[in-house]
């Protein structure tokens, strides 16, 4: 069968090269994506065919006369049946941090073509392989492109590179293989030579395993807006023509959407769900019991094995109001609603019929009519969940709204030379939460304005669960901000260490760091030499500690050792979890050593060193405190809660609503580095604050 690869995504019914024409392509059995890469004037990778921006975008000019900023103020048209709001170029990085998760489950391979054959671009090369390389995504790479300079230099780059010529004939392709050996060969599908092909002097040039990949495979290959008839092409015939794969347009035309696998339920020994409550309990050695909830859908299946029965525990996508209004950490990081049903033990296959949550019970059957005969001893249940629905996030017309009235918020407060930043603190991830919503939230904005990173000031989970659990959540929120393409700077918060509630699987500060973080140590910094500013992101709980909360010495060294070392005339934003100081944390009325980091950064302050702002999370609420030589920030929680109690004075909080634009909260941050000060443009529940630090 000739392999199908998706011709700059699903262009007929998306714009071409954008993230949404690449994400709908995901959806179905292909073989791979093919996009085209450019380099825009401050040397980044971008998505684009063309060499100037005219035809798919609002604007006008070569790509290669523009910045990174100024490609991502365009428009590109948008899909009124999917959505009316637009799209941005996307940077090489953006596509393959969406597409990556695919490659690795799926096999996905991606056809990169070097737009370099009009415009040379020197180093394009060693870019776009150091770039792949950063992602671990060299086994699913093909580079293609027309100049033949080019394959050569990848191959001298990377000798196990797979390359592609491109060429609209096929004697231009055989002509260059002969020379140079490469993994396929790309030719126009129509070519006068085409039948060339099948001759025997062709394959003693291929070679046995050498991909025929055809492109503009049809009478006419329409792109989107475009609205003319479409041809299909008869698989059997290209593939005796000597064709091996296709790029098209119209990827759906060939291929089907794709099945999700069956999913096994976890399911732990010695636990059983409480009827009463529906909260995991122990049980003996015979019981077992998933305590994950599985998100489960209207025509979705539960199948068991033969010797296994089970039971379902449900659980509604109803939130409780008590959750989101008051000071309460649900025991099992649980938002749905437990629906205490009657006890069915079912053997044949379940379809659900809602969507819903769901737990299992499961035993062993036997063990009804023999028990105390040891016949559950090597027992090992198999339930198994088969869905057809993807997991999509419904993007409601009120963040849609307020995507655009951020990016726009911003774009008129950045200056050339400032640096942008979404802040995110306290997700406090929960099934059935309002997570999701919030990184797609934020996958949107970030593809419409040159961020220099996304920062998290800690807390991405309660810290209730057991570690393994805990780590599934936090899995499910690093991806979230991983997705825009971004650079990822974490404080880490109290909850993370999973203490919480006595939780006896606790993680120390070292695990912290290298979990975490990937480092040695969990405070660290980050420089951005043009801007001449420093990033310290700090680490500021201990639950060893009698006072918890707080800054050990060997922190406090290493933050004199980087400002001392800093030149003269950078600045320093300071980034934690926990405020400096007890009078603005309602927690705990000493901070250690909170006093002593303060004097260390007001004392390089006063020598030159300008501390912009200390910005912290943990209190969940708002504040500017301003009471030290530079401004304390208190940002409010991401997770959707606004209980009002518990919060130190002068703060405040904003209420939160679900089925409103406040079930979100997050910043971008907008850093004058020409000492203006600090912006914090709003997305969701609150108000945009402007933070002088002169």
């Amino acid at each position: 069968m000739v392999e199908i690869w998706a011709h700059r995504g699903c262009s007929y019914r998306y714009p071409e090269n954008t993230l949404s024409a690449f994400g709908e392509a995901c959806r179905y059995e292909i073989t791979g994506i093919e996009l085209d890469i450019q380099l825009s004037r401050d040397r980044e990778l971008v998505v684009i065919h063309d060499e100037k921006v005219d035809r798919t975008t609002d604007g006008s000019g070569c790509v290669k006369d523009m910045m990174l900023r100024e490609l991502k103020r365009l428009r590109i048209r948008p899909n009124e049946q999917v959505s009316k709001i637009y799209e941005t170029i996307p940077t090489m990085r953006e596509a393959l941090a969406l597409l990556a998760p695919v490659c690795r489950r799926d096999g996905l391979l991606i056809n990169i073509e070097l737009k370099n054959s009009v415009v040379r671009y020197e180093g394009m090369e060693q870019l776009i392989l150091e770039l792949v390389a950063e992602y671990g995504l060299e086994p699913y790479i093909v580079y293609s492109s027309f100049n033949p300079d080019s394959i050569r230099l990848l191959q001298e780059l990377k000798p196990d590179a797979r390359v592609g010529i491109l060429a609209d004939s096929v004697s231009k392709c055989l002509a260059f293989a002969r020379q140079v050996p490469v993994e396929a060969i790309h030719p126009y599908i129509k070519a006068e030579d085409m039948a060339l092909l099948t001759q025997e002097e062709s394959a003693d040039i291929l070679g046995q395993g050498t991909r025929v990949r055809a492109w503009n495979v049809r009478t006419w290959e329409p792109f989107f807006p475009e609205e003319r008839e479409i041809e299909i092409q008869d698989p059997g015939r290209l593939k005796e023509a000597g064709i091996t794969d296709i790029f098209t347009n119209t990827p759906e035309s060939y291929v089907p959407l794709k099945k999700a696998p069956a999913k096994r339920i976890i399911l732990e020994k010695g636990r059983s769900i409480q009827e009463e409550t529906g909260y995991m309990q122990d049980a003996g050695e015979e019981c077992r019991a998933s305590g994950r909830f599985c998100h489960v859908f209207p025509w979705d299946i539960l199948r068991a094995d033969e010797e296994t029965e089970y039971r379902i525990f449900r659980y509604s996508t109803e939130i409780k109001g008590e959750l989101i209004h008051t000071y309460c950490y649900e025991p099992e990081q649980n938002w749905a609603s437990y629906v205490r049903e009657p006890e069915v033990w079912r053997t044949e296959d379940y379809t659900f019929d809602a969507e819903c949550y769901a737990r299992i019970t499961a035993r062993q059957k036997l063990h009804i009519e023999t028990v105390g005969e040891g016949n559950n001893i090597a027992w090992n249940p198999c339930v198994f969940l088969e869905s057809s629905h993807e997991p999509t996030v419904k993007w409601e017309n009120y963040f849609q709204a307020e995507t655009l009235l951020t990016v726009e918020k911003v774009w008129e407060l950045m200056g050339e030379n400032d640096l942008a930043f979404a802040v995110i603190t306290d997700t406090h991830y929960v099934n059935n939460g309002t997570w999701e919503r919030s990184a797609y939230n934020l996958w949107q904005v970030a593809t419409r304005l040159p961020l220099s990173g996304v920062i998290h000031l800690g807390d991405l989970t309660d810290g209730i669960l057991p570690l393994a659990q805990t780590r599934e959540s936090v899995e499910r929120v690093m991806e979230g901000m991983e997705r825009t393409g971004k650079p990822v700077w974490l404080c880490c918060g109290n909850h993370d260490s999973n203490y919480f509630r006595g939780n006896p699987e606790k993680m120390t500060e070292q695990e912290m760091s290298a979990y975490y973080l990937g480092r040695e140590k969990p405070y660290y910094f980050a420089d951005y030499p043009a801007q001449r500013l420093r990033v310290l992101y700090l680490h500021s709980f201990d639950y060893r500690e009698q006072v918890r909360y707080g800054f050990p010495q060997e922190e406090l060294d290493w933050v004199r050792e980087t400002m001392e070392n800093l030149a003269d005339g950078w600045r320093v934003l300071v980034c934690a979890h926990v405020p400096p100081l007890p009078q603005i944390h309602y927690w705990s009325d000493q901070i250690r050593n909170g006093e002593a980091l303060l004097q260390i950064l007001e004392e390089y302050h006063r020598q030159g060193k300008k501390v912009l702002a200390y910005v912290h999370g943990h209190n969940h609420g708002e504040q500017i405190y301003r009471e030290r030589l530079f401004p304390i920030v208190s940002l409010g929680c991401n997770k959707m809660e606004d209980f009002k109690r518990e919060k130190p004075e002068g703060s405040w909080t904003y209420d939160r609503q679900q089925g409103t634009v406040t079930e979100d909260l997050w910043d971008v941050m907008v850093v004058h580095t020409d000492c203006a000060g600090i912006d914090f443009v709003r997305f969701g529940a609150g108000e945009d604050r402007h933070v002088d630090c002169g």
